[in-house]
């Protein structure tokens, strides 16, 4: 279990090591560190499709007036606080820093190590 104090132990293969920093014991991207459960592939799921709409939204690039923009703010607000409640409860169960970049398969169940960024932005910017 992680400490909220510094010098944190962090698991890594069975054993913990103290370490000043978070990143120090990061596995590369891609790397599969646990199994999510049925819920919490449905609830990654639903995050995603939440996250999508909104993305498509923002590119429209439309207009509001200002009760629209207070409903439209309330909803990113939600989803952020959605988002950011399962991430933590995600990190904490598998013991993992909750500023590690990982992800769910929500369709398969392997919770895995993304990269930090969202896979079109990193294909944008190999092109």
């Amino acid at each position: 279990m992680l400490n909220r104090i510094r010098n944190k132990f962090i698991p890594t293969q069975g054993m913990g090591e103290e370490v000043d920093n978070i990143y120090t014991f990061l596995p590369p991207p891609g790397t599969i560190i646990d199994e999510a459960t049925d819920e919490e592939m449905e609830k990654a799921a639903e995050l995603e499709i939440r996250h999508c709409a909104l993305m498509r939204l923002q590119d429209m690039n439309i207009q509001f007036d200002g009760s629209s923009y207070k409903e439209l703010l309330k909803e990113f607000q939600d989803f952020e606080a959605d988002s950011c409640k399962f991430w933590r409860s995600v990190a904490s169960r598998i013991s993992v820093p909750y500023e590690w970049p990982i992800r769910i398969d929500h369709a398969n169940g392997p919770i895995y190590l993304g990269n930090g960024l969202y896979e079109e932005d990193t294909e944008e910017k190999e092109d």
